[in-house]
């Protein structure tokens, strides 16, 4: 067994990005395509962090080129704990994707903008289906609903509007994998955690080299993350950061139980104020007609009731 930094944490995952025999390797098995040339690219946000600490999001992306020729904008999104903002996140980045004036190529003497792949790792389930890799590729139909096939792959037009999409639901990935793309994440697999508490998820041990010479490069290039002492106190500090925002989230919610709360019990109020005026109403108008039924005029009534004549013939009415 040989022990790896984790790379669900971000600065473990740019510093394996970062070598670029380890990226196309990991990205190649992700996308089903062999890549000849890559570029990557990563977009830091900072955030500041209880102790005075500036820390990185990122967001990775990379030019890919596969041995067909064909190009193709790869972005990666990388989410350890469950978060309410992930998703607004993720379409932000998504956003910046699609507008960058770099992701365009010159195509028959006009722009034309390059596809986009859009890769979630998460470390957390994201829907019902316990499957570690999920794939969405547009599908399309005409208005009998009959599938309509080679839309996506023959229209720059359609493919410079919709992107494939690849999610990695890392507590589903599996100890046994049989798919090849499944066997090159394991090195994302939780359960191989040295230390099984969530106060330090910072190495895994994983099997040794295998005979398979694409797969070795991540695991020696995590193996080189372990002695990496910027990469440990920038784990460290990625620890800080999940549990503010966690702490966030949590603090969020609670707060939008409570004005839920709050609602309910003043529409439970107004309810009783509704049914209790409803009573008086009633109460009220049959007074009212009693009165009547004796001789007395509206005018004599409403002094007698203590209210305006008007109320008198709205209720009698």
């Amino acid at each position: 067994m040989v022990t790896i930094a984790n790379a669900i944490y971000d600065s473990v995952f740019k510093y394996l990005m970062q070598d670029n025999k380890a990226a196309k390797v990991l990205l190649g098995a992700l996308i089903g395509a062999k890549i000849d040339s890559l570029e990557m690219k990563n977009n830091e946000y900072a955030y500041r962090v209880r102790n005075g600490l500036d820390v990185l999001r990122i967001d990775f992306s990379a030019s890919v080129t596969d041995d067909n020729g064909n190009k193709q904008v790869v972005t990666i999104e990388l989410q350890n704990a469950s978060l309410r903002s992930e998703v607004m996140r993720f379409r932000k980045y998504l956003s910046e994707h699609y507008a960058d004036k770099n992701n365009f190529v010159e195509k028959d003497g006009k722009k034309s903008p390059i596809p986009i792949i859009s890769i979630y790792i998460l470390g957390h389930p994201c829907c019902d289906k316990k499957e570690p890799v999920i794939y969405g590729n547009p599908v399309f139909f005409d208005a009998e609903h009959n599938e309509l096939k080679g839309v996506y792959d023959k229209s720059d037009f359609i493919k410079g509007l919709i992107h494939k999409l690849i999610i990695v639901q890392v507590p589903y990935l599996k100890i046994n994998a049989k798919t090849k793309v499944e066997k090159y994440l394991d090195f994302l697999n939780q359960v191989h955690k040295i230390d099984k508490t969530r106060k330090n998820a910072h190495l895994l041990r994983v099997s040794e080299e295998t005979d398979d010479d694409d797969y070795n490069l991540i695991v020696r290039r995590l193996q080189n993350a372990c002695a990496d002492d910027y990469i440990r106190r920038a784990m460290d500090v990625e620890d800080e950061l999940n549990e503010d925002f966690e702490y966030r989230d949590r603090m969020e919610a609670k707060l939008k139980e409570e004005l839920q709360a709050k609602d309910s019990e003043l529409q439970a109020k107004d309810s009783q104020l509704q049914a209790k005026d409803s009573e008086l109403q009633a109460v009220l108008a049959a007074s009212a007609k009693a009165l009547a039924s004796k001789g007395m005029s509206p005018d004599e009534i409403a002094k007698f009731l203590n209210v305006s004549v008007n109320k008198i013939l709205e209720v009698t009415q």
